[in-house]
């Protein structure tokens, strides 16, 4: 008997390891399928980058002209500065999670989210990663596209630009990634209460639209924005684009404990959201 309890135990603790191994397995399959999907669409992905160039160049005329018109800086912002700051953004646009709260609004709607919550993997992390796949590809073929488009219409990259603010900047353009998954994810839950929770990602997406800086940078607004808009979290997603703003280099780890504490207060209204999700549909049998 001793022997076959020690043998059930070493099972008991195997299987949860298997299980753990068996999750990874799947979010690397599903981040490796999107990213071959992304693959078979090569009109689309230009056709995006496209409109991101495009975009770029009408920034640079309106801003250079506004510039030469006022004959100075604004907040220590230049154009160049401005210019660079709003192609940060709509490169980060690939890298952010708007299309999963389409997936999971849909699939609450649908009833398919009753067929895969009950998977042996996390549904929200499963999602996470075949988004990423989707997203990844786009996100560097533009950063290939645009930044030498930059350079080459401006000349350089902004005066304030170093080695130290580069990886600032790719730091926080991770973690706002993150933050991203976990906003749009949480603003689809309700879908489950609310029938059709678009109106949520219609204002949470204008937010960070406004708040994130889309076509005027942060650095050139009121202070009191500039401030409400770090402490909100729909500012956070967009933090890398004041990587070029004068005092970046002492205030970027302010920034990431911002982000970090935005991860964590999602992360757990999500759980508490999705554990009702869980409940719901096991009362109605799903």
């Amino acid at each position: 008997m001793p022997v076959q309890n020690h043998d059930y135990q070493i099972s008991s603790g195997i299987r949860p390891l298997q299980n753990r191994y068996g999750a990874i397995r799947a979010y690397l399959k599903v981040f490796t399928l999107s990213l071959k999907e992304s693959l078979y669409y090569p009109d689309k992905l230009f056709a995006s980058v496209f409109i991101v160039a495009f975009r770029i160049i009408m920034m640079l005329l309106i801003y250079s002209y506004a510039f030469r018109y006022i004959g100075r800086t604004v907040n220590g912002i230049d154009a160049t500065t401005a210019i660079w700051s709003i192609a940060i953004y709509h490169l980060l646009l690939y890298a952010q999670f708007r299309a999963v709260f389409k997936t999971i609004n849909d699939e609450m709607k649908s009833g398919a989210l009753e067929t895969q919550i009950n998977k042996p993997y996390s549904y929200l992390f499963y999602k996470f990663w075949e988004q990423l796949g989707k997203g990844i590809l786009n996100f560097f073929v533009a950063l290939a596209v645009v930044i030498p488009l930059l350079l080459a219409l401006l000349g350089s990259a902004p005066g304030v630009f170093s080695l130290s603010n580069l990886f600032a900047g790719i730091v926080l353009a991770v973690g706002g990634t993150i933050v991203s998954a976990a906003l749009y994810m949480l603003i689809a839950l309700p879908a489950l209460w609310i029938d059709d929770a678009q109106p949520l990602y219609w204002i949470s997406d204008k937010a960070v639209l406004i708040l994130g800086g889309s076509y005027v940078p942060l650095a050139m607004l009121p202070h009191a924005f500039h401030t409400f808009a770090n402490f909100t979290p729909f500012g956070a997603p967009m933090f890398a684009t004041q990587m070029f703003n004068p005092n970046f280099s002492t205030s970027w780890w302010y920034l990431v404990l911002l982000q970090m504490f935005w991860i964590i207060v999602l992360g757990g209204l999500i759980l508490f959201f999705f554990e009702k999700v869980r409940r719901r549909l096991a009362i109605n049998g799903g």
